[in-house]
């Protein structure tokens, strides 16, 4: 029997599968659990924010304690004292600059440790001087709290804002040094002086006499004594908080404190 030699055809195009390279299956579903990983991220991350925003409302969440990244540490102090609710009405003395009611009459009593030579206390010197619209109901005492290692004007300037306060000015120098931070030279801090209308001889000598060199020590000794480490560092009645406080906060702060003052004129 004759056997008949038939040579193969060629499938039309239409037969001819598709190429697939090798593994690109395995990159297809790699992809895809990528992206399933990242969405589940990005969905738990917005669920915690919802969350925690609602605790914050109700106020079942305090607002934090510290802002350490923005608080200048005094290498200075080796073991500071362990953190503690402190007598606020210690800390806000009677000579010290302040705004708003007494303290012994105020329902929210804060009291600042900060550095005229602190790039943080600078900053939290715009937000506190917003407090003037709530001098109804707190009383806030500027004290000082030079870091004389790395600012090493800063003790001068203390004083010098002491000798403002003389001429009951004292915010209004306090202001003036933030803004001129940069330069808090003997010098260039009886200009500024001079630049807001103080009386510059009273000034001058009460500069050049050194007299508040002791109440500023008194000042940074009384900060240590209550845990201070650094500044801008804040004690609200008697509650450490370490750090420049964002402005939304400190309302947060004021205002759940207005709520309670408020409470208790409706259960009077």
């Amino acid at each position: 029997m004759r056997l008949i030699d038939i040579e193969p055809t060629a499938p039309s195009n239409s037969q001819v599968a598709p190429q697939v390279p090798k593994g690109s299956g395995k990159k297809h579903t790699g992809v895809l659990i990528l992206l399933g990983i990242i969405t589940i991220l990005v969905l738990a991350f917005l669920w915690r924010t919802v969350f925690f925003y609602v605790q914050i409302v109700r106020g079942d969440v305090e607002p934090p304690t510290t802002f350490a990244s923005s608080l200048t540490f005094d290498s200075s102090i080796k073991t500071p004292l362990p953190k503690a609710n402190v007598d606020s009405d210690a800390l806000a003395t009677k000579d010290d600059p302040h705004i708003g009611q007494d303290s012994d009459k105020a329902l929210l009593t804060i009291v600042e440790f900060a550095d005229f030579g602190c790039p943080f206390s600078r900053e939290a010197s715009y937000i506190v001087r917003a407090l003037a619209e709530h001098t109804d109901i707190i009383s806030y005492v500027y004290r000082d709290f030079p870091i004389v290692e790395l600012h090493p004007d800063a003790e001068l300037a203390a004083e010098a804002g002491e000798c403002a306060q003389d001429q009951d000015r004292f915010f209004d120098y306090h202001d003036k040094m933030y803004q001129n931070q940069f330069d808090l030279s003997s010098n260039k801090l009886k200009q500024y002086a001079k630049e807001i209308g103080l009386n510059s001889s009273a000034f001058d000598g009460c500069l050049d006499s050194r007299k508040y060199k002791n109440e500023v020590e008194e000042d940074r000794f009384a900060g240590i004594e209550a845990g201070v480490r650094g500044t801008p560092t804040f004690f609200f009645n008697g509650i450490m908080v370490e750090g420049s406080i964002p402005q939304d906060i400190l309302g947060k702060l004021i205002t759940r404190f207005q709520d309670i003052d408020e409470l208790k004129g409706i259960t009077q």
